[in-house]
């Protein structure tokens, strides 16, 4: 029920009376409709469903309210905003999900523990009001426990009495910084990243580190850990042979007997199946000791790390990221022949000499600055390897953060700053031109045929007065050498998202919510579409020309630009919008960094029709119906968008597949897709921006 439920989560949703109070309640969904009475389909509709949707379950029939009573429901994305209403709609609920804004000493009292009782699954994160007299009321019947963020729970805080808890989340608290005796033994999945960090509570503003975090020895049953810079190597030593996931990335060694040294040994480990270590100071010596059961290893910036480094017999060994390091042709010659993804940016010590002939089942390779040898790379390819060809176009300081394709196939790349290039793609990235926007650039876009750039600018000041039209949109003239600037219209607000409209007009996404239409030739805004609660992000125009809107908010809004009006609220994120794209066949993709990633809308029928897992920071729509993704950790992914749409579900249909077919290098912002077919990608490589350019794999890699 839970997965079901995470798959089906509305955002924005609260817990209210009896039921879930929605901002916009909308018609009753038909899924939701078919329910009414049917035995047969009712056990099928409700694992399709969420606590979100019980408001409408419950209108149907007296008999349905009571099916609704005896739910299991285990929903811990929509938040409860008055427990004791929720416990009595939902009597039968296991898990739950508490705002964090409601404040007081609520939690204490006798009818909300109660209500608390017999859940198995309960998330607190960032509810100041959880205290370490708070967790000793909480029931024992818990399972799982999320308290990251309670800012109130100190080091002497306890979870011993929770004997049932196989997961707790305690990231970003006092807990476990000073001692670990708290932490019960039956747990088998526990994150104390940031633990070691003393954070300020109300009256308490000086952060402090405190040593290290005591061992772990007494938790045996556990099988998968997260940390961080506390995660020493006495640490690792005091782990259990049973351990089968360690993340303890950025757990550098820095003297006093913090983090991981070069000689920290993981041979105890024996089921060891994931281990991310990645930005440690772990050495040749630690590879040594890494046991025969790893499936996925991530040693990516091990400083300690050189060109003698190898791997011992890892036979199980699926992915490896070994970028940023000093390892050089030895380690790749000790590749297992089982390896499926390996990641090799930026390691300078592997040299044209190396093979890669005996990795035969090798399908994700990324190799950007290294030496490999042509041959060597047409021959993983030519073996089904998805290896972009990539090619960087360098000449930015800042990360080039935006992009756009003029109408004589040049490409404009504008930085963090305030440089805009016109770069010739065909003649290797030769620069034609460029001017400088009078403040810092967040969006470009291509009006009149190609001839104008718009520029979405914001000030650097907080005051909007202290350069008074930098927040705003620049025109300019780019077919002309140099650019020439044709106007800059006020918005009063930071752009951040810019569209060029069917009507000449030009579409603009301001950090105070808000939606401005403006007027090129009269040098002003002549429209303003309001609705968003937070700050414009993305802007697609769609076949129909209506005007689709991404918001911080974490909603999309589809507007009739020319009736000023909003005609369609897309909710579902629960996290802000960070970009749109709009597919061959008129539908809407909608990606944010902070949730499931990817919602694909059917928007006349304002449904969700697909969702891609994972967060993002950019898409791009292909002719052929795939979708490109630059995932939030910089992985490439494609979405074969096609059956998604044959499904023409009225709700989600599910998390659907993603083909990862590469990884990009640096600090990354925007994908566009070339007239050549190539996509393009703004970055930021040894602190210098440049632009990517990538051979998309064929449609068959997505199938």
């Amino acid at each position: 029920m839970q997965q079901h439920a995470a798959k089906r989560r509305r955002a924005g949703t609260l817990v209210g009376d009896h039921s879930i109070a929605a901002a916009d309640e909308g018609p009753v969904p038909l899924l939701v409709r078919v329910l009414g009475g049917n035995p047969v389909t009712s056990l099928t509709v409700l694992a399709c469903l969420n606590a979100a949707d019980a408001r409408y379950l419950r209108q149907l029939h007296p008999a349905v309210a009571g099916t609704v009573a005896g739910v299991p429901w285990c929903d811990t994305d929509t938040p409860v905003i008055d427990l004791i209403r929720w416990r009595a709609g939902l009597p039968a609920a296991v898990g739950a999900r508490l705002v964090p804004s409601v404040g007081g000493g609520w939690l204490t009292s006798e009818p909300a523990v109660a209500a608390l009782g017999g859940l198995t699954r309960l998330d607190l994160r960032e509810c100041e009001y959880v205290t370490d007299d708070v967790l000793l009321r909480l029931p024992t019947s818990l399972r799982a426990l999320n308290v990251r963020c309670c800012r109130n729970l100190t080091p002497a805080a306890s979870f011993v009495h929770l004997a049932a808890l196989a997961s707790l989340d305690c990231s970003n608290t006092r807990v476990a910084c000073e001692r670990t005796d708290g932490l019960p033994p039956s747990l088998r999945e526990l994150d104390i990243r940031g633990a070691y960090v003393l954070l300020p509570g109300p009256h308490d503003f000086d952060v402090r580190a405190v040593a290290h975090l005591h061992p772990l020895a007494h938790l045996r049953q556990l099988r998968v850990l997260h940390a961080d810079s506390g995660f020493d190597t006495s640490t690792l030593a005091s782990l259990p042979p049973s351990l089968v996931e360690l993340h303890a990335a950025r757990s550098r060694y820095e003297g006093g007997g913090k983090g991981l040294t070069p000689a920290a040994s993981f041979a105890h480990l024996t089921a060891l199946r994931v281990l991310d270590v990645a930005q440690t100071a772990i050495g040749n010596s630690s590879l040594a000791t890494l046991p025969p059961s790893l499936v996925c290893l991530g040693v990516r910036s091990c400083s300690g790390l050189t060109p003698a480094a190898v791997l011992p017999h890892l036979p199980a060994l699926r992915i490896l990221d070994v970028s940023e390091t000093g390892i050089g042709d030895a380690l790749v010659a000790s590749l297992p022949a089982s390896l499926l993804e390996l990641r090799l940016i930026d390691c300078p010590d592997v040299t044209s000499g190396a093979s890669l002939d005996h990795l035969h089942a090798l399908r994700v390779l990324d190799c950007m600055d290294t030496k490999l040898a042509p041959a060597a790379l047409a021959g993983c390819r030519a073996r089904g390897c998805a290896a972009p060809a990539v090619r960087q176009l360098r000449g930015h300081s800042p990360p080039v953060v935006t992009l756009a394709v003029l109408g004589d196939g040049r490409l404009a790349s504008g930085d963090y700053g305030v440089e805009v290039q016109l770069l010739d793609v065909e003649a290797e990235g030769e620069a034609t031109g460029g001017f400088r926007a009078g403040g810092e650039l967040h969006a470009l876009a291509v009006m009149r045929d190609g001839r104008y750039l718009a520029a979405g600018t914001a000030s650097w000041e907080d005051d909007e007065d202290t350069w008074e039209g930098n927040d705003g949109v620049e025109v300019w003239d780019v077919a002309c050498v140099p650019p020439e600037h044709r106007a800059t219209i006020n918005c009063h607000s930071g752009v951040k998202a810019v569209a060029a409209l069917a009507d000449g007009r030009l579409a603009a996404g301001c950090d105070d919510g808000r939606v401005r239409v403006v007027d090129v030739d009269a040098g002003a805004v002549v429209t303003t579409l309001r609705g968003h609660m937070g700050g414009v992000t993305a802007l697609a125009v769609l076949p129909d020309d209506m005007l689709a809107s991404g918001s911080t908010d974490g909603s999309a809004r589809v507007w009739d630009v020319g009736a000023r009006a909003c005609v369609a609220t897309l909710a579902g994120h629960t996290s802000g919008v960070s970009c749109l794209a709009v597919l061959p066949d008129g539908r809407l993709a909608s990606g944010a960094r902070g949730d499931n990633g990817v919602r694909l809308w059917d928007v006349g029928a304002r449904t969700c029709v697909g969702v891609l897992a994972g967060g993002v920071k950019a898409l791009a729509a292909l002719p052929d119906g795939r979708l490109a993704t630059v995932f939030s950790d910089d992985t490439l992914g494609l979405w074969d968008t096609r059956p998604a749409a044959a499904a023409g579900a009225s709700r989600a249909v599910g998390a659907v597949p993603v083909v990862v077919w590469g990884r990009l290098w640096g600090q990354n912002a925007g994908l566009l897709l070339l007239p050549d077919g190539r996509l393009a990608s703004g970055c930021s490589v040894a602190r210098d921006g440049a632009v990517y350019l990538l051979d998309l794999p064929p449609p068959a890699v997505c199938e």
